[in-house]
């Protein structure tokens, strides 16, 4: 046998040892292959200690070889408690409390591998599901002694593991690869056909690229960040736009205030400040049930332009909403709880459009408009603008929201709130800081005109008074900033560029024209849009739905007699709208954080059909309003 041939079956042994321990069983093969890098060869001979009860816990051991004898303290004696035999594990607790519990004394010759507790904790920083893990096999471990001590029988791993969540249903293999043949076969197949008449063989080639990333994010073999990577590659590839061009909307002031507000919103989430502001909220409305179906759309409506991100408005307000229906009293799914989870979604989403900081794709709007439009649209101005369509999204989501459940004389404790807001104490220093930051964006967007400083400077400052402050510290800006977000952000910031660099901006404007001239009134364009808007929801998800509706319609603005503003409005108000309730991100993150207790896949339909006539009406309320500013 060579060298390498024992290295082998070292690296084996020390795998499934580490896959014994419960806690580390689920690791993945990159994770095991870290842990078993940084073990240390070690040796003990016959009665040596290997460690004592009482020291400072430093590693975990697997026993290669040899015997080992595990005993305790008691009655001024050591009192031996199990012997364990190669291969095995022992000293896990020493990864996890801060002295031994045993001493373990070496019975024969033996050779270990010992793992020091610090490369331990740099990976369990780097895998917060190993948190998760470790508290697991800690109950399990503590339950099996209670029940040995009493003699009662202990329960199977198998009942103990589906107590565990269950992960997300993953596609297989086979439907990835054919969902990422079909995304870039039809393109392919496409590409050698003559352009249509207005477009450029270059513009041909450019928009075939875009089918294949809307095919993409509507089949899903990747994530839609990945996609939008894969884009701007194949210009790239294709020789249609050099990396400067694609990539460079990563150097615009919409990308670095995307940046500066999820960052801003990631230090408030970590803080507490917005899990707070979403308790302080519920406190000011009657602790009945249309009380706090206010509050919460209210407190969405106050929230939303105060942090930028969606995903992060829901994710703190759901399980808020989750402890406020068991208050109330309702039974899973039950109109009472439907009408609670959709008040919190509703609240927190759909008036996004109506503030500039209310969802970061505004900041995309604000880049494909020309300087003048920029000017114009500002935090003040961009509310105004807005404002008619937010009462109408506000009220109707109302109105929806409260035909689910019309009567209840159901009243919530306020025990559970009040609990909460005592553990949170007083305002922390992270606390106060990122309100700091939260000012200081937000007033410098509103005096943006008057201060003519570029948002992205804005953005900056206020970033940089996140971080200094210590409201976000290194861990929280690489792991709780949404960088897939801004990275699609970027890429497709970038594909306007390139989309006006091979004049498709122009030929989908004519298209357009030609086909709304008949019509002739502003109003049955902008209605149109807002359908064709709908109708791309029914295919594909919010994100990249949105993002498509904006870079390729709010450039062709102009030549139907609308402005850049009101199309990309229009766009954002329709991609919160749902018929199918599976193409919105949303209700997919509310039913991962409430286990799917608190609304029905019927209930979601009927809300969303609500909803999505609602956003209609918003914006044919509009329409005079926006004649009358000059915007239509």
């Amino acid at each position: 046998m060579t060298l390498t041939d024992e290295h082998g079956e070292e690296i084996a042994i020390q795998e499934q040892l580490l896959r014994s321990i419960d806690f580390l069983h689920d690791l993945d093969r990159v994770d095991i292959a870290r842990l078993i890098g940084f073990s240390e060869d070690a040796h003990f001979a016959p009665g040596e200690v290997i460690v004592r009860e009482g020291e400072v816990a430093d590693s975990l051991y697997l026993l290669a070889s040899g015997t080992v004898e595990v005993s305790v303290r008691g009655d001024g004696a050591d009192r031996s408690v199990r012997s364990i035999f190669a291969p095995a594990t022992f000293g896990e607790f020493g990864v996890l409390l801060g002295e031994r519990t045993a001493t373990v004394r070496a019975i024969s010759a033996v050779q270990a591998w010992r793992i020091p507790r610090d490369r331990f904790e740099r990976l369990a920083r780097e895998r917060p599901g190993l948190g998760l893990a470790i508290a697991r096999s800690l109950a399990s471990t503590i339950d099996q002694r209670d029940r040995s001590r009493v003699g009662a029988p202990l329960p199977s791993r198998d009942r103990l593991r589906s107590m565990v969540a269950a992960p997300l249903p993953r596609r297989s293999p086979l439907s990835r690869i054919v969902a990422s043949a079909v995304t870039v076969g039809i393109p392919a197949a496409l590409w050698l056909m003559p352009a249509p008449a207005g477009l450029t063989d270059a513009g041909w080639h450019i928009s075939l690229v875009m089918v294949g990333g809307a095919i993409g994010w509507l089949l899903e073999p990747v994530p839609d960040f990945a996609i939008a990577l894969g884009m701007a590659a194949a210009w790239g590839v294709a020789g249609l736009a050099p990396p400067s061009l694609a990539f460079g909307g990563f150097a615009s002031s919409a990308w670095v205030t995307a940046l500066a507000a999820l960052a801003i919103s990631s230090a408030m989430a970590a803080s507490g400040l917005l899990f707070r502001a979403s308790l302080m909220l519920l406190r000011v409305f009657p602790p009945t049930h249309r009380g706090q179906v206010a509050a919460l759309l209210v407190g969405g409506a106050v929230l939303t332009p105060l942090v930028p991100t969606v995903f992060g408005r829901v994710a703190t307000v759901a399980p808020v909403a989750r402890e406020l229906s068991e208050a109330l009293g309702y039974a899973k799914t039950s109109r009472g709880s439907a009408a609670i989870a959709f008040a919190a979604i509703l609240g927190n989403t759909v008036l996004g459009p109506i503030f500039l900081t209310g969802i970061v794709t505004n900041f995309l709007i604000v880049a494909l408009l020309p300087t003048a439009g920029q000017m114009r649209f500002g935090w003040i101005g961009w509310l105004i603008a807005g404002a008619p369509a937010g009462l109408v999204l506000l009220a109707g989501s109302a109105i929806a929201v409260l035909a689910l459940h019309p009567r209840s004389g159901s009243r919530a404790s306020s025990i559970v709130r009040l609990s909460q807001e005592r553990s949170l104490g007083r305002m922390s220093r992270q606390e106060h800081v990122s309100l700091l930051a939260l000012g200081v964006f937000i007033i410098g967007l509103i005096l943006q005109q008057l201060m003519r400083v570029d948002i992205g400077v804005i953005g900056m400052v206020a970033l940089l008074v996140t971080v200094g402050g210590g409201a976000l510290d290194r861990q929280t800006f690489r792991t709780g900033i949404d960088w897939a977000t801004l990275v699609l952000f970027g890429v497709l910031l970038g594909a306007g560029a390139v989309l006006r660099s091979g004049g498709v901006d122009r030929w989908i404007a004519d298209l357009i024209v030609a086909i709304t001239r008949s019509f002739g009134q502003p109003a049955l364009v902008i209605l149109i849009v807002a359908l064709f808007g709908m109708a791309l929801r029914l295919v594909l998800p919010m994100v990249p739905a949105g993002f498509l509706l904006l870079i390729t319609l709010v450039p062709a603005a102009p030549q139907l007699g609308l402005s850049g503003w009101v199309v990309g409005f229009i766009s954002s108000v329709v991609v919160f709208t749902w018929i199918v309730p599976r193409q919105y991100e949303v209700l997919r993150l509310v039913r991962e954080i409430t286990e799917g207790e608190m609304f029905s896949e019927r209930q979601a339909v009927l809300v969303g059909v609500a909803i999505t006539v609602v956003a209609l009406v918003a914006i044919l309320v509009s329409v005079p309003y926006w004649h009358a500013i000059g915007l239509a």
